[in-house]
């Protein structure tokens, strides 16, 4: 049976990722940092399915908070984990002038620091550690001026993927799965998320289904490492080619 924690899964794309590999039969283990109660009842839902599942809660800012988690995770029942889904991330629309040094560090050390910090940690502590999947961004190759600090976050993801592959090798893989538009911003006006999605170069729009697939796809492969698996629909192709707009 595969173990799974899977950082940020409470809610949006994360919880999609968890419930459907909960489903598959894999043990799960649901972290949050704020989003307490969606957590909670992610996982009841899941056990009343048949499934098992476990909350911990940390800061994934905070290397102690890191390390207690895991912790937490080997002193359990369901403590030898096999996969890390780094999901958790930090969104934040401004430009590099009006970002301040506190939101950039809490977006480099959520979306970047704790991502290398919790790899090496479950690298090195867990003998059933096989693979790392990293949620990336599509998006994060163009420019993104108005979501500086973030893209270049999660553009940093693809040379660290590269780096850890090699560090790891060959017990554990490591991949990045960037997937384009997934789900609509929490406040982001219904128009501007259509015509964004009007960019996709084909007519099937459900990329957190196909999210779902690439991770079950990184999981089951004993060889794919060091890869960033795209997902947008081919939208990353209109940005390269402005004629096809």
């Amino acid at each position: 049976m595969e173990t799974v924690l899977i950082t940020g899964a409470a809610r949006r794309l994360g919880s999609q990722i968890t419930k459907s590999l909960a489903a598959d039969g894999c043990a799960v283990w649901i972290h949050y940092m704020t989003h307490r109660e969606e957590a909670f009842a992610l996982r009841d839902n899941i056990i009343s399915d048949g499934g098992q599942a476990e909350c911990v809660q940390c800061d994934l800012t905070n290397t102690d908070q890191i390390d207690h988690m895991l912790k937490v995770i080997t002193d359990s029942n369901m403590g030898n984990l096999t996969t890390l889904i780094n999901n958790a991330s930090v969104f934040l629309r401004k430009d590099l002038q009006k970002t301040g040094t506190d939101e950039w560090d809490q977006i480099m050390n959520t979306n970047l620091k704790a991502v290398w910090y919790l790899s090496n940690q479950f690298a090195a502590i867990f003998p059933t550690s096989r693979k790392i999947i990293t949620i990336g961004d599509a998006n994060a190759t163009s420019c993104m001026v108005q979501h500086a600090t973030y893209a270049l976050s999660k553009h940093a993801l693809k040379l660290l993927t590269e780096q850890m592959a090699l560090a790891y090798a060959p017990k554990i893989s490591v991949n990045l799965l960037s997937p384009g538009l997934v789900m609509k911003g929490d406040h982001e006006p219904e128009a501007i998320w259509n015509q964004r999605q009007k960019r996709a170069l084909t007519n099937n729009h459900n990329i957190i289904i196909q999210v779902i697939n690439g991770v079950r796809y990184l999981m089951s492969d004993s060889g794919m490492t060091g890869a960033e698996l795209i997902i947008d629909n081919g939208a990353h192709l209109f940005r390269k080619n402005e004629n096809l707009g």
